[in-house]
């Protein structure tokens, strides 16, 4: 009888452990949804303005490095008549921590990409 206490104690253990280690997985996706919207609003503010400027870009940059993308790289259209074709594209790293053993942690990173285009446009209310 006293085997039943310790083998729940280790299942026990062993099923939070996958739990965990199945929550791990969600924190990148969040990032990159965070990181999809804040460039699906700089998109945007580039049809109405035909373009992005060199300070939009600095501060598209600083709001992602806020948070926690690294060596961002952003590639956009300067400057587009109305009609004309908007392209952004912007990379950069993202570094957590996660489980990658079973009893180890390690730093994982991740290539967080984002790449589309749309056309200048002038949206009036």
């Amino acid at each position: 009888m006293p085997v039943k206490p310790v083998l729940t104690g280790i299942m026990l253990i062993f099923v939070v452990f996958l739990l965990v280690y199945m929550v791990e997985f969600f924190i990148p996706l969040s990032v990159k949804a965070d990181i999809d919207m804040i460039c699906r609003n700089a998109l945007l503010s580039m049809e109405n303005a035909g373009g992005m400027t060199s300070d939009k870009k600095r501060e598209l940059k600083a709001e992602l490095e806020s948070r926690g993308l690294t060596g961002v790289v952003i590639t956009a259209t300067e400057n587009a008549k109305q009609g004309g074709q908007l392209t952004l594209r912007v990379e950069g790293d993202y570094t957590y921590n996660r489980i990658t053993s079973l009893f180890g942690r390690g730093d994982v990173t991740l290539r967080m990409v984002y790449d589309k285009s749309t056309m200048s446009r002038k949206v009036v209310n």
